[in-house]
This record gives structure tokens, sequence and C-alpha cells, in this order.
């Protein structure tokens, strides 16, 4: 499989896992929920969050994975992995820092940003850990 396709459907199962989390993690609690006002279901967030996220994963995502392996090409097998899961990580505050620019303009609320940087890291680091999968599934066809 090449390695482009192999972006591709990490980007899709890493959109889909992202989605499920956040939409898990942002359910409100029955006892919390106010009457009269309506809540975002578990589906209703996952759809959204799928269709914000998903061409971030494609674009973002693709283009930096390429060049962490062009980065990470020469370090050694055995900090490879630290050296990547660093580097993902970096990654994910640039997306992290846009989406908190878009949805709250110039003003900071440094709660609310470090909110967004580990959104950030935690999808960059889905998407690492996907490939890592893929890479493992598809190398063992190999044999």
């Amino acid at each position: 499989m090449s390695r482009f396709i192999k972006l591709v459907v990490t980007s899709l199962l890493s959109t889909a896992i992202f989605g499920a989390v956040y939409g898990i993690i942002s359910l409100t609690p029955e006892s919390e929920k106010e009457p009269n006002i309506y809540y975002f279901s578990f589906t209703d967030t996952f759809v959204f969050t799928f269709m914000y996220t998903l061409p971030v994963y494609i674009v973002v995502g693709i283009i930096c994975s390429y060049l962490i392996d062009m980065l990470a090409h020469n370090r050694q097998t055995r900090k490879m992995y630290l050296s990547k899961l660093l580097m993902y990580s970096l990654a994910g505050i640039v997306p992290g820092l846009a989406f908190y620019f878009l949805f709250e303009g110039i003003q900071l609320d440094y709660q609310l940003l470090f909110y967004f940087f580990a959104l950030g890291i935690f999808a960059s680091n889905t998407f690492y850990h996907v490939l890592l999968l893929i890479n493992k599934v598809f190398n063992k066809q190999k044999i």
C-alpha cells in the first residue's frame, strides 16, 4: 500500500476516533441539563467534529507527516518513537492555535488556549499512533 493511501486511511480513522472521544467528553450529564435548553447529543457532536477535523487531518496531517518523516529520517531507531512523538505534539499545537483564534478572535483566555492546545496535541498523537498501527498491520501482511 502506498504511503499516501496509508496517510488518507490514517486521517479517516483518526478523525473518527477523535470525533468519538470528543463526543464523549463534551456530553452534558442529565443532572446538569437545564430545561428548555438544547444540548448536543453524542451523534451531533461526533458529526460536527468529524466535518471540521477531517479537512485538517487530511491537509495538515498528511503534510506534517511527510515533514516529520523527513526530519526524523536520520534519527536512531531507539529514539525514533520519542522524537516523532514530540514532533507530532508540536505539530498539533499549530491547528489548535488556529482553531482557538478562529473561535475566540484575538482576545486571550489562557485556560481556553490550553484546552485547544491539549485538543491539538491529542489529535496529532491520535494520528501518529493510528499511523503506527496501520504500518504494523500492513508490514505483517507482506511477510
